[in-house]
């Protein structure tokens, strides 16, 4: 285990951490300069397009010293500790490229218990950014030793010295300690490497012998789960990092939280492709065949332990749930089997996603489906519409209010936002319009705000508003927090009469008045005009508080043939519009508003 180092690179969306990973790939000669892709732990094209990381992804390299860089390193590492003095030449390096977005957040809070070490990233162009802070903090918590990094040294809208500050005031570091690297060019990457290599403590076993006289004993299998996949020929394949004792082929293995038991069908490790080996030792990051078909059973975050094992489970699991949810339909009603079916592939491979059919009356049959954030839901739109085909309609993401008793408790969450200081009065403003309860600010070189502030008050729009005010320099980290009790209830949309339920949602009062305004003014210039009138209301706590109308096309009977019928006869005039109205009443009881789906999507397009 002494030749082993387990680190991570963490930092926020797109400040380069995919692109440093492929240039330690190439130093290490894993894969080979000019014959890869960019960004080659990023396989999924949606990742590549948009320039974020959305899936992590760990690969193991080897790296070989030598005896003049074996010397530097032990005269650098200070205090040099016998376990981790390196002893050969060769160190196998374990590195897990995590995802940056909030959305992602327990998976990188997983990633970072199956390391000893990270490599903090900042883009000099930008800064200590909100997802940066929150992951380091993660890291902190976890006692790992960081590397902070200076990322983008040779673009021409640099601030080494500026970032560099702003890490030394963070941390609480000396400048020296600071690299600085051009993750593009491949400048100071080498030395970063090695400094991974002296600064990051090798692995040690789950089990640690009390004295140095008694021998140490067999470690029991202790394995965590950090991610996984769904393979249709082999089940789930399980990432994972071992802690103690080994795990073989054919060996029985069960998972801690559902106590599910299972052979193990092969291990081994990435490089970055899967490659099999006999064994998976302590200190070892690689992969399990499972051979189970649910990848729900196979939860990130849970223990994988012998049968027999009494020893606990290891700490920090907890079960994911979706955050935010929005109904899906297809816009042509006979894909509705192509999206369960869609669906159900992508639950395969994502234990995060949740769905159950549902059915609209002006929309058809379709699915109510439960995402970790605003992120997740369009990357899961997206991969429906261009893996599957699909054309979909997605009502807007509403969060789940809890009813206890006849109350409703809303989820609050809360949310850190870094920004120049220059901006802090508009922000502070802004964010109090939200229903946001200010907890504390930290002010050094950019502020740090934090506030507690409703779940859907963040699924609105805040985050546009909040980039619109700073003119796109804050940024922002959330995490859950709590229900708290509101005074809320359901804003029903009426038609006629008729509650249309994709229009309605479980709504704070204070927002009440102005949501129903909002949809039924939208509502009154999207729906097409009727044979007769159309009411359009929007109904809370029993009461009408808005309500609008679509005039009906009216045909003028008192005009015949171009002729005005009866000209002097008041009285016959009034007996035809009469007539018409009554018509009209009667089409308005026996008809149905018809609503097309270009208004659904021209209504949630936002």
């Amino acid at each position: 285990m002494n030749n082993i180092r387990n680190f991570a690179i963490i930092a926020h969306v797109d400040h380069g951490k995919s692109t440093l990973a492929d240039r330690v790939l190439e130093l290490t000669h894993t894969v080979e300069m000019g014959r890869h892709e960019e960004q080659m732990l990023d396989r999924n094209p949606i990742s590549r397009e948009r320039g974020i990381t959305i899936k992590l992804a760990p690969v193991r390299m080897m790296y070989q010293l030598t005896g003049l860089r074996v010397n530097e390193l032990k005269e650098n590492a200070q205090p040099i500790n016998p376990l981790t003095e390196i002893t050969k030449n060769n160190i196998v390096l374990n590195l897990i490229d995590t995802p940056g977005h909030v959305d992602f957040s327990y998976e990188v809070d997983r990633t970072l218990s199956c390391v000893e070490g990270v490599i903090l990233l900042v883009d000099a162009t930008q800064g200590i950014q909100a997802q940066t802070i929150a992951n380091a903090y993660k890291a902190l918590e976890k006692n790992l030793v960081i590397i902070p990094v200076v990322n983008k040294i040779d673009m021409p809208a640099a601030d080494v010295d500026g970032t560099k500050k702003q890490i030394k005031d963070f941390l609480g570091i000396a400048e020296e300690e600071i690299f600085e690297v051009s993750a593009k060019t491949g400048q100071g990457v080498e030395k970063l490497l090695q400094a991974v290599i002296a600064k990051i403590a090798a692995p040690k076993d789950f089990v640690e012998t009390n004295s140095l006289e008694s021998p140490t004993p067999a470690s029991p299998l202790t394995a965590l789960i950090f991610d996984s996949y769904y393979d249709s020929h082999r089940g789930v394949i399980a990432f994972v990092r071992v802690f103690g004792g080994d795990m073989r082929t054919k060996t029985k293995v069960k998972l801690a939280s559902t106590g599910k038991s299972f052979e193990v069908n092969e291990v081994g490790y990435f490089s970055p492709d899967l490659t099999p080996s006999q064994v998976l030792e302590s200190g070892q990051i690689g992969y399990v065949v499972t051979n189970l078909k649910d990848i729900h059973e196979v939860a990130v975050g849970d223990t994988i332990s012998s049968p027999k094992n009494a020893t606990p489970p290891l700490p920090g699991y907890k079960k994911i749930h979706p955050m935010v949810f929005a109904s899906v339909f297809p816009t042509d009603t006979a894909d509705y089997l192509n999206l369960k079916k869609a669906l159900e592939k992508l639950y395969l491979n994502d234990s995060a996603l949740e769905f159950k059919s549902i059915y609209s009356k002006a929309l058809g049959a379709g699915f109510r489906v439960g995402f970790l954030g605003l992120l997740h839901a369009d990357v899961v739109r997206e991969r429906l519409e261009r893996e599957f085909g699909l054309s979909l309609v997605l009502t807007p993401p509403q969060v789940e209010y809890e009813i206890r008793n006849e109350k409703f408790f809303e989820p609050y969450v809360k949310i850190m936002i870094i920004v120049p200081d220059r901006f802090v009065g508009e922000v502070m403003q802004l964010t109090l319009n939200y229903r946001a309860t200010f907890i504390t600010m930290d002010n050094k070189n950019k502020t740090i705000l934090n506030y507690e502030m409703p779940l859907s008050e963040l699924m609105s729009d805040y985050f546009d508003n909040l980039k619109s005010v700073t003119s796109g320099f804050a940024s922002l980290d959330w995490e859950f927090s709590r229900f708290i009790e509101v005074d809320a209830d359901k804003l029903t949309i009426l038609l006629n009469g008729d509650p249309v339920e994709e229009f309605s949602e479980i709504v704070d009062r204070e927002r009440a008045y102005v949501k129903a305004q909002n949809i039924t003014s939208r509502l009154s210039e999207l729906i097409p005009r009727q044979q007769y009138e159309v009411k359009i209301q929007g109904q809370y706590k029993g009461k009408i508080i808005a309500s609008t109308r679509i005039a009906p096309f009216r045909k003028d009977v008192l005009i015949k043939s171009g002729k005005v019928i009866g000209a002097g006869d008041f009285g016959r005039k009034r007996k035809l519009l009469e007539k018409q109205k009554e018509g009209k009443k009667r089409m308005k009881m026996i008809g149905k508003v018809e609503i097309p789906k270009e208004a659904f999507m021209k209504l949630f397009k936002k």
